[in-house]
């Protein structure tokens, strides 16, 4: 699925077949799908923004996930932890119990990469310099939506 990254920006990688996975916002996977939960753990754990969890049993569950782990040794348990957007503790999912997975939440730092602010300050430097109107390039933080 498309996600709201820049071209230049866009997260994922290149799969198998050569195709790339765009792990923005708006991703769904199951198990059903093509490739595995541990290659959307890890995208998902880079990503900014909530996930909703569809676990075998009980409800979606949408928060932050915070932490993972992941292991290829036999008998050692993979989990996901996740803050819950609702609130509430942390919950430690095991890996084995997710069905699906989701990137459902608006990735906050999207398209705010340091290269793409420094880009931004200078073209409004140099309109300002050849005396065009440019919008304001303080050194200060834009306001969150």
């Amino acid at each position: 699925m498309q996600g709201d990254h820049p071209e230049s920006e866009a997260p994922g990688e290149a799969g198998s077949d050569g195709a790339r996975t765009d792990y923005g916002q708006g991703f769904s996977w199951n198990e059903d799908d093509a490739g595995s939960l541990e290659d959307v753990v890890e995208a998902a754990f880079d990503y900014r923004g909530d996930v909703t969890i569809f676990p075998r049993d009980g409800e979606a569950l949408v928060g932050y996930l915070a932490n993972r782990s992941i292991s290829g040794t036999a008998g050692v348990e993979s989990w996901i932890e996740v803050f819950p957007s609702a609130g509430g503790p942390s919950r430690r999912i095991p890996l084995e119990s997710i069905r699906g997975l989701s990137f459902s939440g608006k990735d906050v730092a999207s398209g705010k990469s340091w290269e793409t602010w420094l880009e931004k300050y200078t073209e409004r430097k140099e309109a300002l310099a050849r005396g065009e109107e440019a919008e304001n390039i303080d050194l200060f933080p834009e306001e969150l939506d």
